[in-house]
């Protein structure tokens, strides 16, 4: 996916995280949170893309600390897990702290972008390939319902819900 990023020009913008580092169990939520707050602070890019799997099914993260949003994607429309949210929460606001001290520390904002629910059991990988297919193809960096216009072979359609 990085290199593929860097045919459409947009390697300095995007940045990929490792779905095995993304594993958020209790016992494992201090090598999640460190390998995030390294990677945050030494790539320094604009959008953070992180391919998530939990209990057998992918899902979709964006991090974005700039803006200091957290952007979800679900085919199956759940909500992210309790340990995955804590440690990107701790994260994103230690980090904004970093970069703007005078700020007062809030958990950054999330989004759940829902489009079409997957009517199987195994299409989800497909889901979060085409959502960042499409990310990284029409550089989207802030409107996130820009990512499930192309799904139109499947009807999708979209909605912003905030939390």
């Amino acid at each position: 996916m990085h290199e593929w990023s860097q045919i459409f020009s947009q390697g300095f913008m995007y940045a990929f995280l490792e779905p095995q580092s993304l594993v958020c169990s209790k016992d494992r939520r201090s090598e999640c949170e460190q390998y995030l707050e390294r990677w945050l602070k030494e790539s320094d890019r604009e959008v953070y893309i992180g391919p998530y799997f939990h209990q057998e099914h992918w899902q979709l993260i964006i991090l974005c600390p700039r803006q200091h949003v957290v952007v979800w994607f679900c085919s199956l429309r759940r909500k992210p897990d309790m340990h995955i949210k804590a440690t990107i929460n701790s994260v994103m606001t230690k980090l904004k702290k970093t970069l703007s001290p005078e700020t007062k520390a809030v958990a950054p904002k999330w989004i759940e972008v829902k489009s079409h629910v997957q009517t199987g059991c195994y299409e989800c990988g497909y889901y979060i390939m085409h959502w960042i297919w499409n990310i990284i193809a029409s550089d989207i960096k802030s409107d996130w319902s820009m990512v499930c216009i192309n799904f139109s072979t499947i009807g999708t359609e979209f909605l912003y819900l905030q939390y």
